[in-house]
């Protein structure tokens, strides 16, 4: 995410994936030289699965990660519509939430948590909505769609947010985004404390000096 000062990103974007699938065994099928140097190719099998992750685009410094969620392509977490409900206890492997089976039902759309380790357990860090179709070789050559928002069926413009631009175009709306939504409390405390300070400096400034001889119990 780039120029995001809530977290929120909008993209709007398609991934194509060709691969083979080995439904006996549920693993995709795929083939790769072992090194440079090899002439043939060996046949590879892996867990069907599709790992989602977010970074945080920085310009100077390197990317940071922030969260990830991996679907499992025969027992997706069955997404929810509402980002609301959209938390972690939906990734549980014990058999207590519902899945479906893409290969089954072929296409699914919703919200799924994103999730990072912490010091001690997974934390939510996120979420994510999208939408998965998935179709047979013969369907694709059929329905030809283009990658990103390209033709055909291309995809529209994402409705960015308002907090979506380039720092510098508008300071006054990083200020309020940045430092005024995560540090208003504690700017509002320190603003009472300084208004504070100074009345009571303006006050002992102010009074005579009788009065102040008073307070303190000097003569």
């Amino acid at each position: 995410m780039l120029w995001s000062l809530t977290g929120e990103g909008n993209f709007n974007w398609r991934f194509v994936f060709p691969f083979e699938y080995l439904k006996a065994e549920e693993k995709i099928v795929f083939k790769k030289k072992n090194s440079v140097f090899d002439l043939t190719e060996t046949e590879v099998k892996c867990p069907a699965t599709l790992t989602l992750q977010v970074w945080d685009a920085d310009i100077v410094s390197a990317d940071d990660y922030l969260g990830s969620v991996i679907l499992d392509l025969n027992r997706i977490p069955k997404p929810v519509k509402n980002p609301k409900n959209c938390v972690l206890g939906m990734l549980a492997t014990d058999g207590s939430v519902p899945t479906l089976n893409l290969f089954k039902n072929r296409r699914c759309r919703g919200w799924w948590p994103m999730f990072a380790k912490g010091k001690d357990e997974m934390e939510l860090v996120g979420k994510v909505e999208a939408e998965l179709h998935l179709l047979t070789e013969e369907e694709a050559s059929r329905s030809v769609v283009g990658t990103a928002r390209e033709d055909p069926e291309g995809l529209a413009e994402p409705n960015r947010p308002d907090t979506s631009f380039l720092w510098f175009m508008n300071p006054l709306k990083t200020l309020k985004y940045v430092i005024w939504k995560n540090f208003k409390w504690k700017l509002l405390k320190l603003l009472i404390f300084l208004l504070l300070v100074a009345f009571i400096v303006l006050f002992f400034y102010s009074a005579p000096g009788a009065t102040v001889n008073k307070i303190f119990g000097t003569k």
